[in-house]
């Protein structure tokens, strides 16, 4: 035997195990990671369920209860040519339903009274709140312009002939609704028409009212 070969090196020792432990490592990983996979999905499935249901921003629900006359002072004034003066004050019994899960912030509610086209009256509500998923009454007392209802040249016909008047309200009540990370601003328009009975000093309940909703 040559000197070469008797001063070579051995080849170091192989460990018979390590390539199952390199195969048991390697699916520990993958269990790992769809162990993450399926909690990530599971969690991106419930967010959107509840984005979807819970957490759905819903439109309120503006109702017009009733309008009530709480003034009505007429005067006819026949000569030299027949006048009518009406000042009178209308109460609007109105209630906002709040189905979402968070409150519905209002902002300032602009209620306008048209008689025959023409504007004789508006008002305006402050600031308010509506809890989640309840119920909030809202009173509004408008006062009518007697200078802007006297000028209408149908006035007289309708209070010393018809005997009634048809007046039309328009609400419009605007807020924002705020859950988690979404905010959605709301704006609900009203509109009713109503017939003021001059004799009876009231108006009738039939009234007819419209509700839209922008969300």
């Amino acid at each position: 035997m040559s000197d070469t070969d008797q001063e070579r090196p051995l080849a170091p020792a192989r460990d018979i195990n390590e390539p199952a432990h390199k195969s048991k490592r390697h699916q520990r990983r993958i269990k790992l990671c769809l162990c993450i996979t399926v909690i990530f999905l599971l969690l991106v499935i419930v967010i959107l369920i509840l984005a979807f249901t819970v957490f759905k921003v819903k439109e309120p629900k503006v109702t017009t209860n009733g309008i009530t006359l709480k003034n009505l002072d007429l005067t006819l004034d026949p000569t030299p040519i027949p006048r009518v003066n009406l000042n009178m004050s209308m109460l609007i019994d109105m209630s906002i339903k709040n189905p979402n899960a968070a409150s519905f912030k209002l902002g300032n509610t602009t209620t306008i009274i048209y008689y025959r086209g023409a504007t004789v009256a508006e008002a305006r509500t402050p600031p308010g709140l509506v809890k989640a998923r309840r119920t909030s009454g809202m009173n509004v007392t408008v006062d009518i312009m007697a200078d802007r209802l006297a000028s209408s040249p149908d006035l007289v016909a309708d209070v010393m002939v018809r005997g009634k008047k048809i007046m039309d309200t328009y609400s419009v009540i605007s807020g924002r609704v705020k859950i988690l990370f979404v905010k959605k601003h709301v704006e609900v328009r009203m509109n009713c028409t109503v017939t003021v009975d001059i004799s009876s000093r009231a108006i009738y309940q039939d009234m007819s009212c419209k509700r839209k909703v922008k969300l």
